[in-house]
C-alpha cells in the first residue's frame, strides 16, 4: 500500500505542473496562421527539434504560411514561431525582456552547470561583464599566434597519421576539427595543455566529447520533449536522478558531465597554483576567473563551484560550435574549387605582405584584410548555422514589430504581434537565414560573393548589420562571451588558413550526400550512413 501511495504521489507531483500549464494557456496569438498542431503532448516541437534533416519542415512552413506563425508547444501551449528580421532583432536587442526558455535553463544547469550558457537576466549580465576582459582587442591579438601554432601542429599530425605513404586520401575531417578546437579552448582559454590532437581519443575529455550531441539527441524519443517541460517544475535534486536511468543515451550524458567536471577540477587546481605564483597569461579566460575568485565586489566575485561551471560551459561553447562551423566551411569549399583556389591565392599574398614587414606569423590585421576568407566564413554561418533556432519566453507583455507584413487567418495584414507574458517563442534563425527579402536570390546556395558584392533583398543596411541570426547569437543571446563572434571567426580563419595552405579539398568519390543533422547542433551526416554519427568525408590532397 505504501508503494502504491508513493507512486500516486509521484504521479501527482509530475501532473500538477502540467495542469498548471493548461490553466495558464494563452490564446493571444491563435489568429496567426500556422501548421496543424501535432499531438497535444508535444505539439510542433518534433518538427523543429527532431526532423530527419534540420530545417526541412520549417522552410516548408515559410513557403506556405509566412514568417510569423502560431504553432504548438508541449501540453497544448501556444508558441510564436518567428523568422521576421525586425522581430528577431527586437527580441535580441531587448534580450532580458525575452529570457531563455525555462526548459533551456534547466537543461543547461543539469549538463553544464550554472555558467554563462545557463545564466539569464541580471545574472547573465553579471557574468558577461566579468568575462568581458578576456575578449578585448588586446586579448584577441594575443590569441592569434596560439591559434596558428595549434592549427599547424594539427596539420602536421594529419600528414603523419594519414599521408605518410600517399598524397591523396579520403578523410573524415569531422574527426579532426573537434580535437583542434578542444586544444584551442584549453590552451588559449585556460593555459592548459590537453594535446587532444596528438592523443586523439586517448584523451578522456576528447573521447567523451566525440559525437556527443549527435549520438544522444539525433532521432530522440519525442516523449523527452514533454519531460523537459515537466522537469522545470521538479526539484533539481530529483531531476539529477535521471542520470541514474540505465539507458545508453542517459549514461553517455552522465559520463560527459562527470568527465568535464573532473577535467575542470584539474585545470583549476593546476592554474590556480600557477596564477598565484605569478605565471600564466594575464589576459586569458583563466586569469579572469582567478581574479573573480578573489574579487571584493560581490558583483564580480565567483566561488570555486561557479568557476568550474564556467569552464564546463566553455568546453562546449568554445569547442563544438567552432569545430562544426569550420567543418561546414570545408564542406562548402570542397564543392567550390574556384573559390577555394581564390582563398589560397589570398593567403599567399597576405603571407608575402607579412614577410615583407618581417613577420613570420600573420596578425589580427592580416586576418581582417582577407576578404575572400572572411566572406566564406560568414556565408557558412548563414547557410549552415550551428543551431537552427533559439527558444525564448516573453518576460512581460510586449508588442513585437515586423518588417515583413504577415497575413492572419482572416486575411488581415499585420505589422506587429502583441504577446503576453509567458508566451513561448521560437526564433527560427535558420529560416531567417534563407529569406530572399534579406539575403537576395539563391538563398539555398553557398555564395560568399553576396558579402563581397553587398547583395541585398530590399532591407535597409548592410549584410553585416542584418545578419542577426547567423552571427549574433548561439544558444541564448551570448554574443561576446559564449560564441564570441570576433574570437570564433579568428579561430576559424586560423584553422582554415593552415588547412588550405597544406591541402586541397574535393568531394569524396561516389554519390555521397551530406545532410544537416538535427541534434541540438547542426552537424553534418552522411545520408544512408550510420544514424546519429556526425561525419564529413572529403578527398584531401597534400599540396
Amino acid at each position: 500500500m505504501k508503494y502504491i501511495l508513493l507512486s500516486l504521489g509521484s504521479a501527482l507531483l509530475l501532473l500538477w505542473p502540467v495542469r498548471s500549464l493548461i490553466r495558464r494557456r494563452r490564446c493571444s496569438i491563435n489568429y496567426l496562421p500556422g501548421p496543424p498542431p501535432g499531438a497535444w503532448l508535444v505539439g510542433n516541437l518534433p518538427d523543429i527539434l527532431c526532423p530527419k534533416e534540420q530545417g526541412e519542415v520549417e522552410l516548408a512552413w515559410l513557403q506556405e504560411y509566412g514568417t510569423t506563425l502560431h504553432i504548438k508547444h508541449t501540453f497544448g501551449q501556444d508558441m510564436l514561431w518567428i523568422a521576421d528580421p525586425k522581430g528577431l532583432q527586437y527580441i535580441l536587442n531587448t534580450g532580458y525582456n525575452f529570457p531563455k526558455a525555462k526548459e533551456h535553463i534547466a537543461a543547461m544547469d543539469m549538463l553544464f552547470g550554472r555558467g554563462i550558457i545557463w545564466a539569464a537576466g541580471s545574472e547573465h549580465a553579471r557574468q558577461r561583464k566579468m568575462m568581458a576582459s578576456s575578449f578585448t582587442f588586446s586579448a584577441l591579438r594575443g590569441y592569434i599566434p596560439l591559434f596558428q601554432q595549434i592549427a599547424q601542429r594539427a596539420v602536421n599530425r594529419i600528414k603523419n597519421d594519414t599521408f605518410s605513404k600517399t598524397t591523396s586520401e579520403v578523410v573524415d575531417i569531422m574527426h579532426w576539427l573537434p580535437l583542434i578546437t578542444l586544444d584551442i579552448i584549453c590552451e588559449a582559454g585556460f593555459g592548459y595543455q590537453l594535446n587532444a590532437t596528438e592523443k586523439g581519443e586517448e584523451s578522456t575529455l576528447a573521447a567523451v566529447s566525440h559525437n556527443l550531441f549527435p549520438e544522444v539527441f539525433y532521432d530522440r524519443p519525442i516523449i523527452s520533449l514533454a519531460l523537459e517541460t515537466v522537469a522545470v517544475y521538479v526539484p533539481a535534486s530529483l531531476v539529477n536522478l535521471a542520470f541514474r536511468i540505465p539507458f545508453r543515451k542517459v549514461k553517455r550524458l552522465y559520463k560527459y558531465r562527470k568527465v568535464t567536471r573532473e577535467e575542470a577540477q584539474d585545470i583549476v587546481n593546476e592554474q590556480m597554483k600557477l596564477r598565484v605564483d605569478g605565471k600564466g597569461d594575464s589576459r586569458d579566460i583563466m586569469s579572469t576567473l582567478v581574479k573573480a575568485s578573489t574579487a571584493e565586489d560581490p558583483g564580480l566575485k565567483l566561488n570555486r563551484r561557479q568557476i568550474l561551471a564556467q569552464i564546463t560551459n566553455l568546453f562546449f561553447a568554445g569547442h563544438d560550435t567552432c569545430a562544426i562551423t569550420t567543418t561546414w566551411a570545408i564542406y562548402h569549399l570542397s564543392r567550390n574549387p574556384e573559390y577555394q583556389a581564390l582563398i589560397r591565392e589570398e593567403i599567399k599574398a597576405t603571407r608575402a605582405v607579412a614577410a615583407k614587414r618581417g613577420d613570420d606569423e600573420l596578425t589580427i590585421t592580416d586576418f581582417d584584410s582577407m576578404k575572400y576568407l572572411l566572406a566564406a566564413v560568414k556565408e557558412t554561418l548563414r547557410l549552415t548555422p550551428v543551431v537552427s533556432g533559439l527558444a525564448r519566453e516573453a518576460g512581460k507583455d510586449e508588442v513585437i514589430p515586423l518588417a515583413i507584413p504577415q497575413k492572419t487567418k482572416t486575411g488581415e495584414i499585420i505589422t506587429s504581434v502583441p504577446v503576453r507574458k509567458g508566451t513561448k517563442i521560437w526564433m527560427a534563425l535558420m529560416t531567417y537565414n534563407r529569406l530572399p527579402e534579406v539575403w537576395g536570390l539563391e538563398t539555398n546556395q553557398w555564395h560568399p560573393e553576396r558579402f563581397l558584392e553587398g547583395r541585398t533583398g530590399g532591407q535597409k543596411g548592410s549584410l553585416e548589420q542584418r545578419s542577426v541570426a547567423g552571427f549574433r547569437d548561439v544558444w541564448g543571446g551570448v554574443l561576446g562571451i559564449v560564441f564570441h563572434l570576433p574570437s570564433r571567426i579568428l579561430e576559424m580563419q586560423a584553422i582554415l588558413i593552415e588547412m588550405l595552405e597544406n591541402f586541397e579539398f574535393s568531394p569524396p568519390p561516389g554519390n555521397v550526400t551530406i545532410m544537416m543533422q538535427a541534434s541540438v547542433i547542426t552537424a553534418p551526416m552522411v545520408k544512408g550512413g550510420k544514424e546519429g554519427e556526425a561525419e564529413l568525408p572529403v578527398s584531401m590532397r597534400v599540396l
